[in-house]
Parts: structure tokens; sequence; C-alpha cells
């Protein structure tokens, strides 16, 4: 499997987590302005239904990923709502602190360190993963799948990342956006304005993370591969794009279902 194997910045340990803090932060932001995973919201309500189960385990969430949105879209359609349980390996402080107005739209974060690679049995629900796929290696990311397969967890894998030119061209506004809105996040922080605007590190970890992920993302032939051969008797795997958002480019997706 050919998988272009980079590394981003705001990952790495020397990063220093006042800033990391802040990237992460902006990504939701943009997230949220953007809409991104609108263009999905309706592919994940029909596997959720189709699952069955109203509990969701949201994996390498960050700083919430698109589930705040997605919990209004599903209340505005009427829908049976879920309950939401964010985690990640590095559970950010901040957040935690932040979570209480969350919390009232049912959705919650997990204070222990969630390492998706090895999820403690306890933890149950059905899985999410937005844009984290490509941080796991192939057997990383086979094994994570393996899991679901074995443990009849339903799982859902959305990668906006992508090598599609639209995708790459869109790279260029991400600066642009986080410099326009930096100043309107809450809450405000004094730290944000001066790695935005007098020292720009945010905007530029962003645009070359961003850039990192697309040329990072396992393409719609290496999810096959991934899939194929599995332990998956009573286990069906739908991999395709989907899009027609506001924004032209592709949404990569991987959902896994027991067949009963």
């Amino acid at each position: 499997m050919a998988v272009v194997r980079l590394f981003e910045i705001h990952d790495q340990p020397w990063f220093p987590e006042c800033m990391r803090r802040e990237v992460v932060d902006g990504l939701q932001m943009i997230m949220e302005v953007t809409g991104t995973y609108q263009p999905i919201a309706l592919r994940l309500q029909e596997a959720l239904d189709r699952d069955g189960k109203r509990r969701v385990l949201d994996l390498c969430s960050g700083a919430g990923g698109p589930w705040p949105s997605l919990v209004r879209g599903f209340k505005s359609r009427g829908a049976e709502p879920v309950e939401v349980f964010l985690t990640d390996k590095f559970p950010s402080a901040a957040k935690l602190a932040e979570a209480e107005p969350l919390a009232a739209n049912h959705i919650h974060f997990i204070r222990e360190s969630v390492d998706a690679t090895e999820i403690p049995p306890h933890l149950n629900g059905f899985r999410t993963v937005f844009s984290a796929f490509h941080h796991f290696n192939p057997a990383e990311a086979r094994g994570l799948l393996q899991d679901s397969a074995s443990r009849g967890a339903g799982i859902a894998i959305f990668e906006a990342p992508s090598r599609h030119i639209f995708t790459l061209l869109s790279l260029l506004f991400i600066p642009v956006v986080d410099w326009a809105f930096a100043p309107f996040r809450r809450p405000f922080r004094w730290s944000r304005l001066f790695w935005t605007y007098v020292i720009p590190v945010v905007p530029f970890v962003l645009f070359a993370d961003g850039l990192s992920s697309c040329l990072r993302t396992y393409s719609l032939k290496a999810l096959r591969e991934l899939t194929e051969g599995l332990s998956t008797d009573n286990y069906r795997w739908e991999i395709g794009e989907d899009g027609g958002g506001a924004l032209p480019f592709q949404i990569t997706y991987v959902i896994g279902w027991p067949k009963n």
C-alpha cells in the first residue's frame, strides 16, 4: 500500500502546548465556519439509525470536531437525539473546563486518555473518527477496523483532507479564514492574537499541517485494501466519497456495521 508518511507540526512533542491549543481551536473554528462535514450529515444519521445505538464514541476528538454542529443539524431535522462522548489520547484541560455548555446538547468530554488503537472495553457506542484516520499507519488503521468488527461496534470514518485538486487549492484560504475570525473566537485570549498576527505561527501551521494531512490521507483503493481480509463474517463495509456542500471538495468515508 503506497502511503505518504509525513508529519504534522502540531502533533510533535516539541511543539509548545499553548500554540497547539490555538491550532486545534483554529481547526475547530474553520470546520464550524465552513460547515465542512454538513455534506455527510445525512449519511451519518442513516448509519446511526441502521446501527440502532444512540450512544456515540468519538475518537481523536481534539477540540470537539464537528459534533456540536452535527447535533444541531440532527435536532433541526427532528432526528432522535444521540449522546456523544468525545475522547482523545491527550485530552485538553482547557476544553474539559469549557465542557458544560456542550453537555446541555448531550455532548461530553471523557477526561481519561483514550488511545484509538487500544479502546478500553468499558467504552461502548457507535464509533466516529473525523479527519484523524490519516494519523494511523496501515497496521494501526487496520487494527482499529478489525477491533470494531470483532466487537460488533459500528464505525464511521470521515476524512475531509484528500489529494483532490479543489481540496488542495482550498488550503490557500485557511490562513485567510484564521486571520479573519481569530478575534471573534471564544473564549478570547491575547495569546491567540499574538500567535496569529504578531508572529503568525498558527496560520502557518494550519496551512502546513493541512497540506501534510492531504498528502497522508488514504485513497479509496488503500481503504479497500485495509478492509480486505478482515475477520468480518458478520460485518459490512461501505467505502466512498460524498460532496455537494458549499465547498467544492469530497469527503472520503468508511462505514462499518454488524449485519444483524
